[in-house]
């Protein structure tokens, strides 16, 4: 039977000039909490858990599957799945999410070229501080067709704006909003 998993296996040892090849390329984005990451492949797809633990990169968009919590242990840091399990690298070459608790195969070495003290704020962080009314205005722009030039926004009060950001329904709101207007393709 044939692994669905990733082969994360070591490469050839290549010159120091050389690229890593697509196979090899992984970049780490910031998920919907500060704790999480989006893991998207060289082939632009996202790891994904399976509720069996295995892992594939065929993902089109980051959703709940898609999302690693990252955690620290003895200096090493471990990713845990949607599944509550450590992800894991098998003597098979392949990976998952199926350990239980954190053992050696769990612990994560992560090489970046970025920066190691930078805060990334998450699109939740962002439009707490905000105004609704341009966060209301710049969602609708993604979506709304401009037939007749102009943009259709709602012109009830932006306090069911405010009371749905702190309820934490900020997104479900507007698209209530925008269903009522039907002013947009994906709203009908």
């Amino acid at each position: 039977k044939e692994s669905s998993g990733i082969n994360a296996e070591y490469g050839d040892i290549r010159e120091q000039h050389e690229g890593p090849q697509n196979a090899e390329i992984f970049t780490a984005l910031p998920g919907s909490a500060a704790d999480k990451v989006a893991i998207k492949t060289g082939y632009d797809k996202f790891l994904s858990v399976a509720l069996d633990g295995s892992i594939s990169g065929r993902s089109e968009a980051i959703g709940v599957r898609e999302e690693f919590q990252i955690s620290f242990h003895d200096g090493y840091q471990v990713l845990q799945g949607c599944n509550g399990r450590y992800f894991t690298f098998n003597k098979d070459g392949t990976i998952g999410c199926t350990s239980e608790s954190v053992k050696e195969n769990n612990k994560v070495v992560v090489r970046t070229r970025g920066d190691k003290e930078r805060k990334v704020e998450t699109l939740a962080e962002k439009e707490k501080k905000g105004n609704v009314r341009e966060y209301e205005t710049n969602y609708v722009k993604m979506f709304q067709k401009f037939q007749d030039k102009k943009l259709k926004i709602s012109k009830n009060s932006v306090k069911d704006l405010k009371t749905a950001r702190k309820e934490g329904r900020f997104h479900e709101e507007m698209l209530d909003r925008r269903e009522k207007m039907k002013s947009d393709r994906y709203c009908m």
